[in-house]
């Protein structure tokens, strides 16, 4: 291990091992480099990163999380001195977020709003009023921000908070008794907390650096997108590796980021077409291709946003947060599934994750042994990295001007007028 490579080198250089024993030798030789450096990766044996990881209930529900393995094995400079001196025990905090479309299939049997649960949805109740399940909205409050300008939709808000309250405190042994879901707090109660929340989504509605920021990263996928059904409207008979290539370039040329993710999420949708359902309503001449594709960059920053979390210490006393969604919609667990971890990576306090796909990334995008090689050279040498880094931050400045000419290019190309937001 060269001791002169940069931080992020070398926890790249861990993750990136061939098995976990290499990469436990690696971290080893490099820790007194790595003082603040957390490392997770996909283990068969390890801990597991919170109840029913990965799980699939019978109503179609399905929790994910970021990693195909239900275990994970940590490495840190507290749990790898505990490993060594004969065993490791350390305290996690685990998260279940559920997605609109999640909350809008439980909603009505909340509150005696309807007669019984079926069978099928019970499964999901009784799951989430586990005590060891922390159902998080930060989805849906980050994806509803903007409702709260208009009066109608900021009460229909209200009363999405106020769903997911009672789910946070359902009554478990009442839901045992009688099949029926409630919360263990009053009305009064549930309103109190419904507004609290309410009031903190209009603290960040009216923080500009945080919706600046929190716009920027959901445009950033809207702009993938975009890209993407360009492309694939223009050009459906290309080469799945001529409309890679171009998508490619478009990152690295425009973006000056080359998304790892969304790279493979492309990859899958230029070979499958429609027959990706998360693509399914992406056609020409449909009236509300511009929301579908707002709609779809929302779905991919929520996992993104999973990625994130796993940065975040909501605890002082928990060493790991593990995040995982539950969620109805098929077509975002066939993305979430396209990219599986096999390690993520990050230095704490800096909410930068690392994520490493679990296969040869090279083989998935590119294909045979050449054009591996033509892709790495082109896009991953030292120079090609270099200029992206240097060019970074004059794309945020114009990021306005980029997501207007690609939805000028989607409009020509799909026939589709955009709408005024």
């Amino acid at each position: 291990m060269n001791k002169d490579m940069p931080t992020r080198a070398i926890m790249a250089r861990i993750c990136t091992s061939d098995s976990l024993g290499e990469a436990f030798d690696l971290y080893r030789l490099a820790a007194p480099l790595l003082p603040n450096c957390k490392f997770v990766f996909a283990a068969e044996n390890g801990a597991a990163p919170g109840f029913a990881v990965n799980h699939k209930f019978s109503s179609g529900a399905v929790v994910r999380s970021l990693f195909k393995t239900d275990k994970v094995l940590v490495l840190d400079r507290d749990t790898v001195k505990e490993m060594e001196s004969g065993g490791a025990t350390y305290p996690i905090d685990y998260s279940i977020s559920l997605d609109t479309q999640a909350l809008s299939y439980l909603e009505p049997y909340l509150a005696g709003r309807s007669s019984g649960i079926p069978k099928d949805f019970k499964e999901v109740f009784d799951f989430i009023a586990r005590d060891d399940v922390f159902v998080d909205p930060t989805p849906y409050l980050c994806e509803n921000l903007h409702n709260l300008d208009d009066r109608k939709a900021a009460d229909r808000v209200f009363g999405k908070l106020k769903a997911y309250e009672t789910l946070r405190t359902l009554d478990s042994q009442w839901l045992k008794t009688t099949g029926k879901a409630c919360s263990t707090l009053t009305e009064s109660e549930l309103d109190k907390r419904a507004q609290e929340l309410i009031a903190r989504m209009y603290m960040d509605r009216a923080n500009e650096g945080f919706m600046r920021a929190l716009n920027f990263r959901q445009q950033f996928m809207y702009c993938h997108l975009l890209k993407m059904a360009s492309i694939q409207l223009q050009t459906p008979q290309a080469s799945v590796i001529e409309k890679i290539e171009r998508f490619v370039e478009f990152c690295d040329c425009d973006l000056a980021t080359i998304s790892g993710r969304e790279t493979a999420l492309a990859r899958a949708y230029f070979e499958l077409g429609h027959n990706l359902t998360f693509f399914g309503k992406v056609q020409k001449k449909k009236p509300d291709l511009f929301k579908t594709l707002d709609g779809m960059a929302w779905d991919l920053w929520h996992v993104r946003q999973l990625e994130e979390t796993m940065t975040l210490k909501p605890s002082r006393q928990a060493r790991y947060f593990f995040p995982a969604l539950l969620t109805f919609d098929k077509r975002l667990v066939e993305i979430i599934d396209l990219y599986p971890l096999k390690a993520c990576a990050y230095i704490e306090g800096e909410h930068e994750p690392m994520p490493f796909y679990d296969g040869d990334w090279f083989q998935l995008v590119a294909g045979d042994d050449q054009a591996q090689a033509r892709f790495a050279e082109r896009f991953y040498s030292v120079e090609a990295r270099s200029s992206r880094e240097l060019r970074r931050n004059s794309v945020k400045a114009q990021f306005e001007k980029i997501v207007t000419a690609l939805e000028n290019e989607l409009c020509v190309i799909s026939s589709v007028e955009k709408l005024a937001s």
